[in-house]
Formats: structure tokens, sequence, C-alpha cells
């Protein structure tokens, strides 16, 4: 049975990664506007922006989850630090 280890920082993740000598990982993103119910009267179209990135071994899911305008920073980030990184689009639309 697969355990799930999750990281408050991406620093935190890469240096795990690291140490487990981890390259490939998933970048997996949502960047889109949906329709969502704000408040009991009222329906919105909200931008969503998140990204799950995710490694795997030994059983152990590798994950950091992030929100906002700076995800483009993170993948960046992950290929300048050596990553082999996957990109995937989890757009409903």
């Amino acid at each position: 049975m697969a355990s799930e280890e999750k990281f408050s920082t991406i620093e935190d993740f890469m240096d795990a990664l690291k140490k487990l000598n981890l390259v490939k990982v998933a970048f997996s993103e949502v960047k889109e506007r949906r329709v969502e119910q704000t408040r009991e009267d009222l329906i919105e179209v909200v931008v969503v922006r998140e990204v799950d990135i995710l490694s795997y071994k030994d059983s152990v899911i590798y994950k950091f989850s992030d929100k906002g305008d700076h995800l483009e920073s993170h993948y960046q980030l992950l290929v300048e630090n050596g990553f082999d990184v996957k990109r995937i689009n989890k757009n409903i639309t």
C-alpha cells in the first residue's frame, strides 16, 4: 500500500528528492476559469491556478502543492535544479 509524504515548501520537496536520488517529477497543473458557487445566492467565474508536483519511489508518493500566480517559477526552479519535469494539464475544459 502506497503512502504519501507532503511538503510545505518546494525547497524541502527538492531536498528530499535529491537525498533519494529522484530526478523525475510530474508537474500537474490547473490554469483555467471555473464557475463556482461563492455564496448561497451567487455563482461566479473564478480563476483557478494550482499545481501538484509529484514523485514516487518504493511505494511512497512525494508531493508538493501550491496555488497562485507564481506556478511557472516553480517549474523553472525544478528545471534549473536538474529535475526531469513532465508537465501534465489537469484543466477541465
